[in-house]
């Protein structure tokens, strides 16, 4: 089993902005049987990465954890992913 950390801000600063980057993410990620994502220092993350992020999640065969998320990100995370519950599933 691969298992990995990825901790986000060495290589995105402070924010994520940007749906293409989510996809960046997981094309990374699906490499691994597991994946601890890190949002240490993380202060922002817009709707579209968030939406982007989600369905990647949703997609992915790997098993991924996310720690140190500030409760905006939490928040705005919780909310897209009922979204996408109700409408895609």
């Amino acid at each position: 089993m691969t298992k990995i950390e990825i901790k986000l801000s060495n290589r995105y600063k402070n924010k994520l902005g940007i749906g293409p980057t989510a996809k960046k993410i997981f094309q990374e990620v699906n490499d691994y049987d597991e994946v601890i994502l890190n949002f240490e220092n993380i202060e922002f993350m817009s709707r579209s990465f968030a939406q982007e992020y989600v369905f990647q999640k949703f997609n992915s065969q790997s098993k991924i954890t996310e720690i140190n998320m500030n409760e905006s990100i939490k928040k705005l995370l919780k909310m897209v992913n009922e979204e996408y519950e109700e409408y895609f599933r």
